[in-house]
């Protein structure tokens, strides 16, 4: 026997609220590799909770008792989860411009200089590639 789409509503509101705690206090670390790990489980969670609320929608609210506090916790870590997502995103864009500034003047910061003894320039820009496995 199958659980009323209320209660289907209330785990998946709560499955979600679990998997966003986790996601937030991972990215309020910035322990990204973490938060990243738990795309899988976000993206299972935020489809379950979309499929129950879709059941639940044509009820009156008097039949989903608890659901107003549970989607009002949601929103509020939705929110913080956006707010940690940017400043991760931030943070990002810093270490990358960081390191292109680093790339960009490697070797003109260094002064080379030729067979004569006069500084040589380098004429083009040297190759760079970055990769990063999470």
């Amino acid at each position: 026997m199958t659980p009323p789409p209320e209660h289907s509503l209330a785990h998946a509101a709560d499955a979600l609220a679990s998997v966003l705690e986790q996601e937030n206090q991972a990215l309020e670390a910035l322990d990204f590799a973490a938060a990243l790990s738990l795309l899988g489980a976000k993206r299972k969670a935020t489809i379950s909770f979309v499929e129950a609320e879709k059941q639940v929608g044509s009820l009156p609210a008097a039949a989903r008792p608890g659901i107003g506090a549970r989607c009002s916790r949601l929103r509020t870590l939705v929110a913080d989860n956006r707010r940690l997502l940017e400043r991760a995103l931030k943070a990002q864009g810093r270490v990358i411009a960081v390191i292109a500034r680093a790339a960009h003047s490697g070797p003109e910061a260094a002064p080379r200089y030729g067979s004569r003894g006069r500084p040589v320039r380098f004429a083009r820009p040297l190759a760079l590639a970055l990769s990063t496995r999470i």
